[in-house]
């Protein structure tokens, strides 16, 4: 089982992702907004990230970008409506492991995320999530003073 935290506001998808993934036993975390699921990464463990890349308050690329500057190297994985093929570029630019677009493939999904998962080396479960914990609390404290550049 892994913790999955996804960053998208629209509860349809949300809704669809859950869906598949409880069925894995996955422990699943949302976060309509990319300030929130910024915090939830700092201070939760988390394996895996779905970050839609249009939110409402802060871009995609910008979330992924500073996901990566936590400690721990948690994957993120672009989950979005957008096909094109720039898009995809800079999505991976700016730190996405990986792009999938939507409407998700429910029959294909479950195997993108497992291959996310190995990956990451985190195969869903084996406490590596747990592992940056105490480096995440340290991150967000520093998040919390630092000036936020929106790229």
């Amino acid at each position: 089982m892994a913790r999955i935290l996804i960053i998208d506001d629209d509860q349809h998808s949300v809704s669809i992702l859950q869906r598949v993934l409880s069925r894995f036993n996955h422990d699943i975390l949302h976060a309509s907004k990319g300030l929130t699921g910024l915090q939830i990464a700092a201070s939760e463990p988390i394996d895996l990230v779905l970050l839609e890349l249009t939110l409402p308050d802060i871009g995609g690329h910008t979330v992924a970008a500073l996901i990566n500057r936590i400690p721990g190297n948690i994957p993120v994985v672009a989950v979005t409506n957008n096909v094109d093929s720039a898009t995809q570029r800079r999505a991976m630019t700016y730190g996405c492991d990986g792009y999938i677009t939507k409407p998700v493939d429910t029959r294909t999904f479950p195997d993108q995320i497992a291959h996310f998962l190995r990956r990451a080396g985190s195969a869903g479960g084996d406490g590596s999530a747990e592992d940056g914990a105490a480096e995440n609390e340290d991150w967000q404290d520093n998040l919390s003073r630092r000036p936020h550049t929106i790229i």
